[in-house]
Parts: structure tokens; C-alpha cells; sequence
């Protein structure tokens, strides 16, 4: 029997939803990408509302969380907001606005996607203040700033990365933050 890491399956998730959709979300289609029986899904997840919620916690993981640490090894606050900008920009996954879409007819995955709305706007805020802006100012700017990548990946899905680190840096210096 062909053995698959359980990171595995969450890839392959993440690459289902990018490329098919959410609707392919089910423990037919990933055995059958998998190759594998549903006796190793459930191996691994109680049933399919198991493996999205574990989904779901890779996906915050992997385009949050992983964002925030790289970016807590920098010094300053400028240059952890361009290298947001470019973590976002050059992301491996490229789902997000299909997940936040499918948010509105899933609670688990509503649930996650307020706690990466929270974990992000709650960082470019403590960024803006760590840049000097009051919390007021800071909060604003954040939002924008949240608001513009996900419109781009609503809107713009298929933007080349050079053009979304441009807008992004348009934006940075807008606002005063220098690199």
C-alpha cells in the first residue's frame, strides 16, 4: 500500500481548490490524486469535515503564521512589510479567494478564514506602530493595505508577481514607509 504524509494531503487539497474548485473537495477525488484507498483517509481524518479543518489549520499555517515568523527575523518594521509584500506576492498557494469563497457556505472554513483576517490586520497594525503611526493612523493603514491584497487576489488572480510587489511598494511608500 502506497504511504502518503499527511502534508501531502494537504497540498494536494490546497492544489485541488486552486486549479478545480472547491466542490472537489471530497475523499473520492483526493484518494484518486492520492492514489490510495479511503481506508488511508480515514487513517488519517474521522471524515471530511476532519480533513478540511486540518486543511484549513495548513492553510493558516503555511500563508500566515510562516509569513509572520520570516518576517520577525528581520530588524526593522520597513523591512518586514516589503518582504509581506513579497511573501504574498510570490505565495506557492493561490487559492485564497476560492477558500474565502467557499467561507460563506462553510463554517469550519469561516472560522479560519476570520482567525487569518484577525492574525494579519493585528500584524501590519503593530507594524504601523512599530513605524511610528498612532494606533488609529496604524489601524487605517493596515486595512488598506489588508484590503488591497485581497482585492488582488480577487480581481487579479493571475497578476504576475512583479506587478503585485510593485503595487504593494506603491502603496508602502504612500504611506511614508521608506525602505
Amino acid at each position: 500500500m502506497k504511504k502518503v504524509e499527511k502534508k501531502q494531503w494537504f497540498i494536494i487539497g490546497l492544489q485541488i481548490i486552486e486549479n478545480e474548485g472547491i466542490s472537489k473537495i471530497t475523499i473520492d477525488n483526493l484518494c484518486a490524486l492520492l492514489k490510495i484507498t479511503k481506508g488511508a483517509f480515514y487513517h488519517h481524518f474521522k471524515n471530511i469535515d476532519g480533513y478540511i479543518d486540518a486543511l484549513m489549520t495548513f492553510w493558516v499555517k503555511e500563508n500566515t503564521l510562516t509569513f509572520i515568523e520570516n518576517a520577525e527575523k528581520l530588524v526593522s518594521a520597513t523591512e518586514k512589510l516589503y518582504s509581506l509584500a513579497q511573501m504574498s506576492a510570490s505565495s506557492e498557494y493561490k487559492c485564497e479567494g476560492r477558500i474565502r469563497a467557499w467561507s460563506y457556505t462553510n463554517n469550519i472554513v469561516q472560522g479560519y478564514v476570520a482567525q487569518v483576517d484577525k492574525l494579519r490586520l493585528d500584524y501590519l497594525i503593530k507594524l504601523g506602530q512599530d513605524c511610528g503611526y498612532t494606533l488609529e493612523y496604524a489601524r487605517k493603514v493596515a486595512t488598506i493595505q489588508y484590503a488591497l491584497l485581497i482585492g488582488l487576489q480577487h480581481i487579479c488572480s493571475e497578476i504576475p508577481t512583479y506587478d503585485f510587489k510593485e503595487l504593494q511598494s506603491m502603496l508602502l511608500e504612500k504611506f511614508e514607509v521608506k525602505q
